[in-house]
């Protein structure tokens, strides 16, 4: 499959500006956030049989606490539960823009077994994710816990290498009514390769979440790439969200100088 490039010409100045506001208001709360929800779960019984009737209202709610844009779920969804998320992606690149996409699917296998699915860069450099999440800890309202996983990278494209890659980690999220903090970390023993990526979402309103992510890549031998983003989610119902974002890199050595994000979500079952 040959890399196609496109130019696009048309005005990101608005949008752009309104993107950056909504970048550096998100990174604050992701710095300044963490500390207190840290502070909150620390202080949180995790086995507690008290759990809010409005935590417990949200929970039976399907994306009462919305996924982040990229980072992986700390633990699996339930049974009968489906998660598609889809971005279209900008690239800005030494004054050319290209475009791509990629998309996340998740589902539970068992009550302690995930699936996730996930095609990136289908484009420029596409690649079949396919991973498993076990979860070994949950709290009691299902809102907190860990999750080792173990994840096979398939690389697609015509010159990509005749074989995948086996990657080992472990996710974890802490969340309540109001906050989401997610992470992920895993390696890649043949790459020797280590990649990851934190997440805070911030329910603003009923309809609106505010995201941040932190995410990066170090390699034996290359230089590390870092990124983040700050972004919006929109819940038109409560099946279907849309979100907003864009991306910045933190290190010389990355792939975009820049990156907008137009993602739909959507969550169907129990």
């Amino acid at each position: 499959m040959s890399v196609q490039k496109f130019n696009i010409r048309f005005n990101f100045s608005s949008f752009q500006s309104f993107i950056r506001s909504v970048l550096s208001f998100s990174v604050a709360l992701f710095l300044g956030l963490s500390s207190a929800s840290g502070q909150e779960m620390k202080g949180m019984k995790m086995d507690s049989s008290s759990v809010k009737q409005e935590d417990m209202m949200d929970m039976q709610t399907p994306m009462s606490m919305p996924m982040a844009f990229f980072t992986h779920m700390g633990v699996p969804l339930s049974v009968g539960t489906y998660s598609l998320r889809a971005a279209a992606l900008l690239n800005q690149y030494e004054g050319v823009t290209t475009g791509d996409c990629n998309f996340q699917f998740e589902t539970g296998l068992s009550k302690t077994v995930g699936l996730f699915l996930g095609g990136d860069k289908l484009i420029a450099d596409p690649t079949l994710e396919v991973m498993f999440q076990f979860l070994v800890f949950a709290s009691k309202n299902g809102m907190s816990g860990l999750s080792p996983i173990i994840e096979f990278e398939f690389p697609l494209g015509e010159e990509a290498p005749r074989h995948f890659y086996t990657l080992v980690g472990i996710a974890g999220t802490f969340s309540n009514s109001r906050l989401g903090f997610n992470q992920v970390i895993h390696y890649s023993p043949l790459e020797d390769l280590v990649e990851g990526s934190a997440s805070l979402v911030v329910k603003v309103s009923k309809r609106i979440f505010l995201v941040s992510e932190i995410s990066g890549v170090v390699a034996k031998g290359a230089y590390p790439i870092y990124e983040v983003l700050g972004g919006v989610k929109v819940k038109l119902n409560k099946n279907f969200l849309l979100g907003f974002a864009f991306q910045l890199p933190l290190t010389e050595n990355r792939d975009f100088s820049s990156q907008y994000v137009f993602q739909p979500n959507v969550l169907l079952g129990k």
